[in-house]
């Protein structure tokens, strides 16, 4: 997809980070248990920036993506330890999905857990997102081990050592590396 503009969120972005990041969770509705209250927690995406970095994936003027980078030292869940990087709620408008977005997002996560000299870069990813999960694995996310169920949907914890995210960048579109 051409024309994938990374940048760091800025607070004119609430409302579209917010409304991609739950049409990105609308289809798994009939997995989570209280999917409305999971939901609402899905719906303010944007508050996130307060304690990460919050990219937004623009294209053709509109956001159509967002993650959060949360580096070393900075709040995060207890299953990640406090030196690495994380990468938190990828998520790609259902319309813009397939044309490389995800994968620039996660490149520029990459390029910040790099820059943060992070031992390693964490995620956690459920079974039922099979195309996010595919495409970790494919850059070099390796699965350590299962998670407890979020509201009943299964997680697992994927690790990318520093070492691997040259590669892992390597693996990315060549059109997401060179946003970076």
């Amino acid at each position: 997809m051409n024309g994938i503009v990374i940048r760091d969120y800025e607070e004119a972005d609430r409302a579209a980070v917010n409304a991609v990041a739950l049409a990105a969770f609308a289809q798994y509705a009939g997995d989570f248990d209280d999917w409305p209250t999971f939901s609402a927690g899905i719906g303010r995406m944007a508050d996130l920036a307060a304690d990460g970095d919050l990219l937004v994936a623009e294209h053709e003027g509109r956001v159509a993506g967002a993650v959060v980078h949360v580096g070393p030292g900075r709040p995060r869940s207890a299953i990640f330890p406090a030196d690495w990087s994380v990468i938190r709620m990828l998520v790609v408008a259902p319309e813009a999905r397939g044309g490389g977005i995800g994968r620039a997002l996660v490149a520029a996560t990459l390029a910040r857990a790099r820059r943060a000299e992070a031992p390693a870069i964490g995620l956690h990813t459920s079974p039922i997102m099979a195309s996010a999960l595919r495409m970790y694995e494919a850059i070099g996310f390796v699965r350590e081990h299962d998670l407890p169920a979020i509201r009943g949907v299964p997680y697992a914890r994927y690790m990318l050592p520093a070492a691997g995210i040259p590669a892992a960048l390597h693996n990315c579109t060549l059109h997401a590396c060179r946003k970076l």
